[in-house]
């Protein structure tokens, strides 16, 4: 008899998982995460929650700045594929390459295009929510929502700054690094990360 309603309870679980009705029709979350960090699992949660079907945009790039350590855009690609794929909700999938921001751009043209009625909500942080002018998708901005969250207010205060800081002072801040990983991530997971980034500094 229990086991019954806990197959129940599953089944039951499982159809609101199937009939999921989010406020919005498509997410689209575009990050650079050189490297990866809890304010960006933030972003995609929300729009995870937010949204019936999410695409989060992957820029493997390298970046390099002058006085910064250089995070290796095949790193992260890898990283992306081998481990942080795992931990994403059901409703999101990733795309890699290019422009993420150029990339929501040309969702939202060709969605310009298209007579229906399908919502979109960009999901970004506070800083780079100017990166996203309505001039630019006017023809459909009832159906585009940008969806912002306040580093320090609605996530955790860290930043790819912070956690290039820290990868380069390992010796001393190697647990804040894997601190401001997202905490879903393994704790093996999460040294599989450190180690892959640190070893391009040796």
């Amino acid at each position: 008899m229990k086991s019954n309603i806990l197959l129940e309870n599953w089944r039951h679980f499982l159809k609101e998982e199937v009939d999921f009705e989010g406020q919005y029709d498509i997410g689209l979350v575009p990050m650079s995460a050189k490297p990866f960090h809890e304010g960006h699992m933030s972003l995609i949660r929300k729009a995870s929650d937010e949204c019936k079907e999410v695409v989060v945009y992957i820029s493997t790039s390298d970046r390099k700045r002058k006085g910064e350590i250089t995070i290796f855009g095949e790193d992260m690609a890898m990283i992306w594929e081998t481990i942080i794929s795992k931990y994403l909700p059901y409703n999101v999938r990733c795309e890699y390459g290019g422009s993420p921001v150029g990339n929501v751009y040309k969702v939202l043209e060709e969605a310009s295009a298209l007579n229906d009625d399908t919502t979109y909500a960009i999901y970004t942080g506070e800083d780079d929510s100017s990166r996203y002018s309505s001039k630019y998708y006017i023809d459909i901005i009832d159906r585009v929502h940008l969806r912002t969250m306040t580093r320090g207010e609605d996530t955790m205060p860290i930043s790819g700054t912070l956690m290039r800081s820290y990868l380069s002072n390992a010796s001393e801040d190697k647990f804040l690094f894997l601190d401001g990983l997202p905490a879903e991530i393994s704790d093996e997971d999460k040294e599989e990360i450190f180690n892959t980034l640190f070893s391009r500094l040796n």
